[in-house]
């Protein structure tokens, strides 16, 4: 999420006009967070020791940054939701088509395995005694390793590992313990619901049409949220509002909604 929102001592806005606000980069973002200018960010709770608290002691060594409870809504009567990643996913793992059966289940067999604790571990740590040392019930990187504490030294890829799998639960309770806390108070938070993605196949035509029409939308729809967030146009005034729409819909946001629909009734049929 390279994206973030910030507010700050001068009009809540860190940057010295509104059209940085709406074109700063991540460089020029760092930038004002080392000079304290900010009180808010959107971002990944794992930036909060390797991003946010680092750059802020520059201006404020008691800086502490921690991550918000409450999640920012409009209406918070509503539920909470999240949206899961697919149950496919674009870099996922696949096999030939002239893999033979023994090649697919000895494969299967090591994903299985990297699934138990065993396997856990050797996906998530590497091996004993090189990259990682076991301490009571934690298991910690060795010092040349690089860890989510210290960004330098060598990663499990400069000694031959593939990182697929899955992480070991320990990770986040030993290194991100505020990840721990995140997950247990969204899950038990009244309301909080989450969802998989739909399985959406399209056909080369749908693909070719519906990447020339959502480019379109993306960049009219991050101009209109900047003017909006701006106070430039005012998301509660009718005029300002189906302006956003009609502009939409002259980029083809009817076609992108037919579309998208076609396929998903198509893909998941009962």
């Amino acid at each position: 999420m390279q994206t973030r929102i910030f507010g700050g001592r001068h009009k809540h806005n860190p940057f010295e006009s509104p059209a940085e606000f709406a074109t700063g980069t991540t460089d020029q973002v760092n930038a004002e967070i080392s000079k304290g200018n900010h009180m808010v960010a959107w971002g990944y709770p794992s930036k909060i020791d390797s991003e946010m608290n680092r750059l802020s002691r520059n201006e404020n060594p008691e800086a502490s940054w921690t991550w918000a409870k409450a999640m920012p809504s409009s209406n918070p009567e509503r539920a909470t939701y999240f949206k899961r990643n697919p149950l496919y996913n674009a870099d996922g793992i696949g096999f030939s088509e002239d893999a033979s059966d023994e090649v697919t289940e000895r494969f299967m067999d090591y994903m299985d395995w990297l699934h138990t604790e065993e396997g856990m571990v050797f996906r998530t740590y590497g091996i004993e005694g090189v990259t990682y040392t076991k301490e009571g019930g934690n298991y910690v990187f060795t010092e040349q390793m690089s860890s989510p504490l210290k960004s330098e030294g060598k990663t499990l890829t400069n000694y031959g590992f593939v990182v697929f799998g899955r992480q070991h639960p320990n990770m986040n309770e030993y290194y991100y313990s505020y990840l721990a806390e995140l997950e247990k108070t969204f899950l038990n938070r009244e309301g909080y619901y989450y969802f998989n993605s739909p399985v959406m196949t399209y056909t080369d035509e749908e693909s070719s049409e519906l990447a020339d029409i959502t480019t379109s939308l993306n960049q009219t729809a991050q101009q209109y949220y900047a003017q909006f967030i701006m106070g430039y146009l005012d998301p509660e005034n009718d005029k300002d509002w189906d302006s956003y729409i009609q502009t939409m819909k002259k980029l083809g946001l009817d076609r992108f909604c037919e579309i998208r629909t076609q396929v998903y009734e198509r893909c998941n049929k009962k």
